[in-house]
């Protein structure tokens, strides 16, 4: 499984990769990979694909809520939940400033068994805000299932300390081999990219490729 997402994600350009030419993040970081799962939204047989892998996890999973994170989760919130005839949530970054001031807006997740869907887990930090939201709503979260993980060190340490289970349909090392299989990137380039999850902030200075500025 993990190979042919990794695969769709590299053959629609939801994940490219250069590494003459890295991404700046929001943070300011320089990066030879991009991430926009978004994208898979306009192919349905590559996005049925995507729920089914989606479906063969959660088979193992207790639950009555399927919740999925602003922005990017709610679509592959909503396919799930209606192909398991489930309630579903979507839970925003933060409270709304008007109105009942909600965070989880749809099911109501107190007393009830949730599962969070996520597009990407780079730091862990906003999606473990949403599962912090969900519990804070009086729900008991189950696991987090998303489509992709950058593999962070400081990410998986933050989902055991949160007590979150948490499962990747596919994560960076598999799709950095399946893109070096494929001819999307070099063979001698795998390593060098290998290299920039093991150290994210620091990979490019040491390859010339200056810190780009911070957004807010």
């Amino acid at each position: 499984m993990k190979e042919e997402i990794a695969g769709i994600l590299l053959k629609k350009n939801a994940i490219t990769l250069n590494v003459k030419e890295p991404y700046t993040f929001v943070s300011g970081a320089r990066s030879p990979i991009y991430t926009d799962n978004r994208l898979l939204a306009a192919y349905p047989k590559e996005r049925t694909i995507v729920v089914d892998s989606f479906i063969s996890v959660l088979k193992d999973m207790d639950f009555d809520i399927v919740a999925g994170t602003a922005t990017a989760g709610i679509q592959w919130s909503a396919w799930i939940a209606d192909r398991l005839d489930k309630p579903m949530s979507y839970i925003r970054g933060g409270r709304k400033s008007h109105g009942k001031g909600s965070q989880i807006e749809g099911a109501d997740v107190k007393g009830k068994k949730v599962v969070v869907i996520e597009d990407l887990v780079s730091t862990g930090g906003s999606s473990l805000g949403a599962v912090s939201a969900c519990r804070d709503a009086g729900a008991e979260v189950v696991g987090m299932v998303a489509i992709f993980t950058y593999e962070y060190q400081a990410s998986k340490k933050r989902f055991l300390e949160e007590k979150c289970n948490v499962v990747f349909l596919t994560d960076f090392s598999t799709l950095v081999k399946v893109a070096a299989d494929n001819g999307y990137i070099k063979k001698d380039e795998l390593e060098l990219v290998l290299e920039w999850s093991r150290d994210p902030q620091g990979w490019g200075p040491k390859h010339g490729f200056a810190l780009g500025e911070k957004k807010n």
